[in-house]
């Protein structure tokens, strides 16, 4: 028997391994020991041979196939167990089966309804990203007859030194060959890549390899791809144009790299607003004061991480792991282990950071996914643990975790989903409630409902909003992530902001009836629900006009305000002059004009209302918030998480939702206890008196329940 060499994975045979074989076998301890060895070599030269179809996968390798939907699973080790131990799986008859179950099940643990279009993988060094990138795009295109797959990388040098490499390890042994004929032309050289940057397989499938030098819109020009593989960081501006060339054959991307710049504009598109749907304790990043445990950061036991470094010191394999990744098929058993990880012997009273292992992207169709060293035995991920030591919290979070931490500040540092963000069921149904109106001409205009409630405040309803509007369905996103300017910017308009609805003022005033539910509106609504097309029926404009929500309404509005830049300004109609707020006075909408305060003076007032602090445990608050936004507030939500005030000035696409907060924060808007309507006509009275001009009307604050 010749020298046992090392392995990151496989470790050579311990002497319990020898006893077991040989209880099982009845046979003698060289026998034993024979049979194990030979068992590995056989295993390690499977994988050599062809590491494509025999390769290790760390398990989180297939969170990332089950978000993109991938088609395909070699790994039958990793089926096996999913039919162990998974009952859904357990019923399945075949390998394919068992795969579509798993990635179902998975998808819905993470909250996505459907397969994703566009997955970032985030990681640490040495996380094997790009080499999980180059094994899909290989797996694809050897399964797939005519595929067209598209490698990305920095500049042509760096892809035919770092990517290029990665798909010939991968690409089907018996397809690695020198050819140039009608069908095939695969040429390959260690120094110099692929010749002419790309390669055409034996069932018609290409690959082809672009760089970020080139110019864009000449790269692009034509591309239409199965699947693209941008590695390092790929400019923002590509992304829309990627996602564009991806809709022809239904294909998807896969981005990685490790976010050494920070939060940069690719990752902001990504990153921001997204809801964190899986956590990983950061066992290098103690919060109790303790050491940071290296043994667990590679899932490793202290006895186990002990040995790697005895095998270093003593110049032999070690009988050790390099690491274990981590068991993703415990994320979907019952109960779920705390942090998916199994225990491995270490301090479970220890309390470490939290960080983000897989992240709900606000749109949809993109996902993202955290790779660290401990993924990839064969990456050595000890050493990168020993690099780390006594580098600041930062450095570990970003080089090991692969988070890129946001460094550009926006307007409402305070505001917290975890805190602030609450289900519309907890918001109550008693209060004053007050509703702010934000027009515009060239895109929707935005409104928001406030309830007040003792000292609280709520934001409980939003338009346009995530729900069904008649002769329009649902809209999409006000706003949505953008890596314009660098990323200092206020998102990009969504389908919810332009192209405009075309609405004039009283097709604003019917939703705003609706959603009050008026007396009017109601009589309305029944008399027209035997219609044919109810569900976009509209009353004639004179009989809207008439509508008056002091005819009654399940929902009663204190006081209305509008934005007093845009419904002041006055114009010649009908030789008078009118404004905005005169004309929706004409159709029985009476509204307050909004303080003009500064910008800084509004924002000052949402930052102090969300304050809060916390004692001890992160559930106690020593200084609470006092304002809330309901969950089905998406558009607010994401202004407030995003809004810079940056270089995009009073275009700002999450301006509207912020503006209308602060003119509710400098408006006086108080809880005043109940009122009745005062009758038409009547004079304003009360707190808002006078803030106006002609007030017509104040309207009492009497409630209803919802």
């Amino acid at each position: 028997m010749g020298k046992i060499i090392g392995h990151a994975r496989i470790p050579p045979p311990r002497w319990e391994d020898i006893q077991a074989e040989m209880a099982i076998s009845g046979t003698t301890r060289e026998v034993a020991l024979d049979k194990l060895v030979r068992m590995r070599e056989k295993t390690l030269e499977a994988e050599k041979a062809d590491p494509l179809r025999n390769g290790f996968e760390p398990q989180i390798w297939h969170v990332c196939d089950a978000l993109l939907g991938f088609p395909f699973c070699y790994d039958r080790p990793f089926l096996k167990q999913c039919k162990l131990r998974l009952p859904a799986c357990r019923e399945q008859k075949n390998d394919r089966d068992v795969w579509e179950v798993f990635c179902d099940l998975m998808r819905k643990f993470l909250q996505y309804e459907r397969a994703v279009k566009m997955l970032l993988i985030l990681g640490g060094n040495r996380g094997a990203k790009s080499e999980y990138a180059a094994k899909r795009s290989m797996m694809l295109a050897s399964e797939k007859e005519n595929a067209r797959i598209y490698g990305m990388h920095m500049s042509e040098p760096r892809s035919k030194k770092d990517q290029q490499p990665l798909f010939w390890k991968y690409m089907p042994p018996e397809w690695q060959v020198q050819i140039a004929s009608l069908k095939a032309y695969i040429k390959y050289k260690e120094k110099t890549g692929f010749a002419e940057n790309g390669f055409i397989l034996f069932n018609g499938s290409s690959g082809n390899f672009l760089n970020y030098m080139q110019v864009k819109d000449v790269a692009l020009q034509g591309l239409e791809a199965d699947l693209v593989a941008p590695d390092e960081l790929i400019p923002a501006d590509w992304i829309p144009d990627l996602e564009l060339r991806l809709a022809t054959r239904s294909g998807k991307g896969i981005l990685t790299f490790t976010p050494i710049h920070g939060y940069t504009p690719t990752v902001k598109i990504f990153c921001d607003s997204a809801t964190v749907v899986k956590t990983i304790p950061a066992h290098l990043c103690p919060r109790d004061g303790g050491p940071p445990d290296e043994a667990q950061a590679l899932d490793l036991t202290q006895e186990q991480y002990d040995e790697l470094w005895k095998a270093v010191d003593q110049h032999r394999a070690p009988l050790a792991p390099q690491s274990q990744p981590e068991d993703v098929i415990s994320w979907l058993e019952e109960p779920t282990p705390a942090g998916g990880h199994p225990s491995n012997g270490g301090d479970q009273k220890r309390v470490f950071d939290q960080v983000p292992r897989v992240m709900k992207c606000f749109d949809p169709r993109k996902a993202v996914v955290f790779f660290n060293p401990s993924d990839n035995p064969y990456g050595n991920p000890k050493e990168v643990i020993a690099d780390l030591r006594k580098k600041s919290r930062a450095y570990v979070r970003e080089r090991f975790y692969g988070m890129a931490e946001k460094t550009i500040s926006v307007m409402i540092p305070k505001f917290s989903r975890k805190i602030h963000v609450i289900p519309a069921s907890r918001i109550p149904a008693e209060g004053t409630n007050y509703f702010f109106y934000d027009p515009a001409s060239e895109r929707n205009s935005f409104m928001s409902w406030f309830r007040r409630h003792g000292k609280n405040a709520y934001l409980y309803r939003e338009w346009p909003g995530k729900y069904y509007i008649p002769g329009i369905g649902i809209p999409g996103h006000w706003a949505k992530p953008s890596g314009r300017k660098d990323g200092l910017n206020d998102g990009d308009p969504d389908e919810g902001q332009r192209p405009a609805f075309g609405f004039g003022n009283l097709r604003y005033k019917f939703e705003i009836a609706r959603l009050e539910r008026w007396v009017d509106w109601a009589k309305w609504y029944i008399e027209q629900k035997d219609g044919t097309n109810f569900a976009n029926a509209y009353p004639k404009d004179d009989e809207l006009a008439e509508w008056d929500e002091r005819n009654g309404a399940e929902e009663i509005i204190t006081s209305r305000f509008i934005d007093s830049r845009a419904a002041s300004s006055p114009r010649i109609e009908n030789d008078r002059p009118v404004t905005l707020q005169t004309l929706f006075d004409d159709i029985n909408v009476f509204f307050y004009l909004t303080v003009g305060v500064e910008i800084t003076d509004g924002i000052s007032n949402i930052n102090s209302a969300l304050d809060y602090e916390l004692g001890e445990s992160d559930e106690v608050f020593i200084n609470p918030s006092h304002f809330f936004i309901s969950e089905e507030c998406e558009n607010s939500i994401y202004a407030f998480e995003n809004w810079m005030n940056s270089t995009d000035g009073q275009n700002g696409a999450c301006k509207d939702p912020v503006d209308l907060a602060r003119y509710f924060f400098t408006s006086e808007c108080e809880d005043v206890g109940p009122n009745d309507y005062q009758p038409r006509g009547g004079v304003s009275y009360g707190r808002h008196a006078g803030t106006r001009g002609e007030n017509r009307i104040y309207r009492g604050a009497r409630k209803l329940p919802r």
